[in-house]
């Protein structure tokens, strides 16, 4: 399943893009990147352009979630021989909040879109610095989404000591969110408002769609250690520690 997981991380992070923290300054960002190029003048150039873009930011994504996939991974290292435990506890703990999130209508987050800064001045290195700002503000304003899927995966690669899958979910996710920012770069060079416009009509649904995310993530993963195919090693190391 993990191979599913991957997919669901890097889904996660597609949707994820869509943030207002960061995506509501985001036309205006690759506009003033793109300068005074106009795609009716040379739209070959200007697009090429636009897929630049898009990737230095998509690298400043996967730096962000790298960074943490190590820190999750360290983290997983160290609990050792209960690993299964953990993982049926990663289950209950994320399908609990993202509950309680949906039944109190709360918001979670670490720092307010105010506090990010999107990278002054043009250049690829500003852009680069975008990316990284953007994948924070998205943390902020899409964590139940990040928690879910990191924590799907978190949840099931204990089981077989595969933590590097860890890692790979983390850019995974990294590069769903650039795969939306490059084609959102691309349209803009074109319909600038048009795409303006559809990623503030996707904003209100990111925030449920999370809360959904992580109620899911968790359900399966109190599955997969209690009757599914983690549920084995769950018994195996509750002998072996009682």
């Amino acid at each position: 399943m993990i191979d599913i997981s991957l997919v669901y991380a890097f889904s996660v992070g597609m949707a994820a893009a869509f943030n207002p923290c960061g995506a509501a300054m985001f036309p205006a960002y690759v506009g003033y990147q793109l300068g005074s190029l106009e795609a009716g003048r040379n739209p070959i150039t200007a697009t090429l352009k636009g897929i630049v873009l898009g990737l230095s930011a998509t690298i400043g994504f996967i730096v962000v979630f790298s960074v943490i996939g190590l820190v999750i991974v360290a983290g997983v290292r160290i609990v050792g021989k209960v690993l299964p435990f953990a993982g049926l506890t990663i289950g209950v703990i994320i399908a609990s909040v993202g509950l309680w999130l949906i039944l109190s209508r709360h918001h979670i987050g670490f720092m307010t879109a105010s506090r990010v800064n999107l990278g002054q001045g043009r250049g690829l290195k500003n852009v680069f610095l975008f990316g990284i700002a953007y994948a924070i503000a998205s943390l902020s304003c899409a964590l139940p989404l990040f928690l879910a899927a990191v924590g799907l995966v978190a949840g099931q690669t204990l089981s077989v000591n595969g933590v590097a899958e860890i890692m790979i979910a983390t850019v995974m996710y990294g590069l769903g969110m650039g795969v939306i920012i490059v084609a959102a770069t691309v349209g803009i060079v074109f319909f600038k408002e048009l795409i303006s416009k559809g990623m503030r009509t996707v904003f209100p649904f990111v925030e449920p769609v999370g809360k959904l995310a992580m109620v899911g993530a968790g359900i399966y993963l109190i599955y997969y250690w209690t009757v599914g195919k983690g549920s084995e090693l769950l018994v195996l190391r509750a002998g072996q520690l009682f």
